[in-house]
């Protein structure tokens, strides 16, 4: 039951945000407006031997009904990470970002995912639907690119009976798409 409820209110919320308020279309996205790189330790608690690489589509800043006046604007994004055990993971989720004076930039954000542990080797975190959630401090270089340090955490948010979570540390390169 539990399972259930996590799952019909994930993808009510995920409707909800994603749905236009004027012609209901789902995720009009349009182009990404950047494209980022990282590379890292995944389980960055245990010994580090176990390493990562990904990228992540990040698409133009929007308003979502919900939110009030002062939050920040959502950017939706897609991307993937891949470690060197044979995980594999793929998500779509949203992100908020903070201007931290005239070149630094904070945000945080939300996903959620489908995780593949590969053939024995890789991590199990209890089951094929994980959540990401993550902490990034950037540098915005002169031309519009960004270098940054990015945390994140993988869970399950126990809808699954196995939940040990993993924790990653990545260095982020992110370059603007020019349309």
């Amino acid at each position: 039951m539990q399972r259930m409820l996590a799952w019909t209110l994930g993808w009510a919320f995920f409707f909800l945000l994603s749905s236009h308020p004027v012609t209901g279309q789902l995720l009009p996205l349009g182009s990404p407006e950047y494209v980022s790189a990282s590379t890292g330790t995944f389980e960055v608690r245990k010994t580090i031997d176990e390493y990562e690489t990904g990228w992540e589509l990040r698409f133009a800043p929007r308003r979502f009904w919900p939110l009030p006046d002062w939050a920040p604007d959502v950017i939706p994004v897609t991307g993937a990470m891949a470690t060197s055990r044979g995980i594999l993971y793929t998500y779509g989720g949203l992100r908020m970002e903070i201007p931290l004076g005239d070149r630094w930039v904070g945000s945080g954000g939300w996903a959620t995912g489908l995780y593949y542990r590969g053939i024995g080797a890789g991590k199990d975190l209890g089951g094929a639907l994980e959540f990401r959630t993550h902490l990034e401090l950037a540098y915005r270089l002169p031309d519009e690119s960004r270098v940054g340090l990015c945390l994140y955490h993988l869970s399950n948010a126990h809808i699954f009976s196995l939940n040990p979570g993993s924790e990653s540390l990545v260095l982020t390169y992110s370059a603007r798409l020019r349309h």
